[in-house]
């Protein structure tokens, strides 16, 4: 996965494709961003099963992404989409603004996560700023990420030698990549790859693999736009 801004024109739309088990919110959506000629909503899907069979045939730019479906919930067909539309950008547009769903959408790899209810504007906003190499979260959301920063015990984070390889593996982690694909960006080894990961949650003072992409994110940089 990668960033992408490219020229968009009303010639050359964005392809966007909304994924949610209303049909009235993905009309609603549809319509609001239906006045900007740069976006063209190319499917729609009402579970995650639907949604990969969707991806495969139109490969969108960008996904809007619910997570409770029937059938397959989102976060579920999350990495399944990346599968088969490599290049897609995925951002949850959900209800739910709970730590652990937020954080499981991050730890699978999405490229923003937004409530539900926000304006026509925002909506474009992320689009543009996802294509652009941002993540992009709503206002409640980096307020909830922020406010479970992982904390060091009496150190600060300037005082832990963290290797220069390292820096890059934890930005790479922050962008959603998994082990082969920082292998590959890095042209290092999956094995050093796992290395540095392990040594990352030792020097942090971390647990869990899905703890330290919470870190990677909410040290990196992010976009909050509503």
């Amino acid at each position: 996965m990668g960033f992408k801004m490219l020229h968009f024109t009303k010639e050359n739309p964005i392809k966007l494709m909304i994924v949610d088990d209303h049909e009235i919110f993905r009309v609603g959506v549809s319509k609001l961003l239906s006045i900007d000629k740069t976006i063209q909503v190319v499917a729609e899907a009402s579970n995650g099963l639907e949604a990969i069979s969707e991806a495969e045939i139109h490969k969108p730019d960008v996904i809007f992404l619910d997570i409770f479906m029937p059938k397959m919930d989102g976060i579920t067909a999350l990495p399944r989409l990346r599968e088969v539309s490599p290049d897609s950008l995925i951002i949850m547009l959900t209800a739910f603004e709970d730590f652990g769903h937020i954080e499981m959408a991050l730890s699978a790899g999405a490229d923003g996560y937004l409530t539900k209810g926000i304006s026509a504007q925002i909506l474009q906003e992320a689009i543009t700023k996802v294509l652009d190499g941002e993540r992009v979260f709503s206002k409640s959301i980096v307020k909830l990420l922020s406010d479970r920063k992982i904390y060091f015990d009496g150190s600060d984070e300037s005082n832990i030698g963290i290797t220069k390889k390292e820096e890059l593996v934890l930005k790479l982690i922050a962008e959603g990549l998994a082990n082969k694909e920082i292998s590959d960006r890095l042209n290092l080894s999956i094995r050093t790859v796992e290395s540095h990961r392990y040594n990352l949650l030792k020097k942090l003072n971390l647990k869990t693999a899905s703890q330290l992409v919470r870190f990677a994110v909410i040290n990196s940089k992010y976009i909050e736009i509503d």
